[in-house]
């Protein structure tokens, strides 16, 4: 069924899934700042998902993923307390806008709307 698992909401399955990695990540980075010689990794995926959009339009995006890099860096656990927070706000986000789609879906089917 095409208008259940659209575009749409493939992309935000796999933003979920980035997100997710990128908590990990970060939590990891967090987990290991006091380790000598550790260099901080990220999660890449809203340039990837700007690119593709660019290239191959929206239909493209829901083909991206996110990819670990590490960095040259070092951990600064300051620095890691913010991506995390602004990962979580992200995940809000990305679950709004899913709740919001499969209600809408719900209500074409049923039409029901409350």
């Amino acid at each position: 069924m095409k208008f259940i698992d659209s575009s749409h909401s493939q992309m935000l399955s796999k933003a979920m899934d980035t997100y997710s990695l990128r908590q990990k990540m970060t939590a990891s980075n967090i987990a290991n700042a006091d380790t000598p010689g550790y260099k901080r990794h990220e999660v890449q995926f809203e340039d990837e998902l700007q690119r593709a959009q660019q290239r191959k339009g929206v239909s493209g995006m829901k083909d991206v993923t996110g990819a670990i890099r590490q960095t040259d860096e070092n951990v600064v656990l300051e620095d890691e307390m913010i991506e995390m927070a602004d990962t979580q706000i992200r995940v809000q986000v990305v679950t709004r806008s899913l709740r919001h789609h499969f209600s809408m879906l719900k209500n074409g089917i049923t039409g029901v709307n409350r």
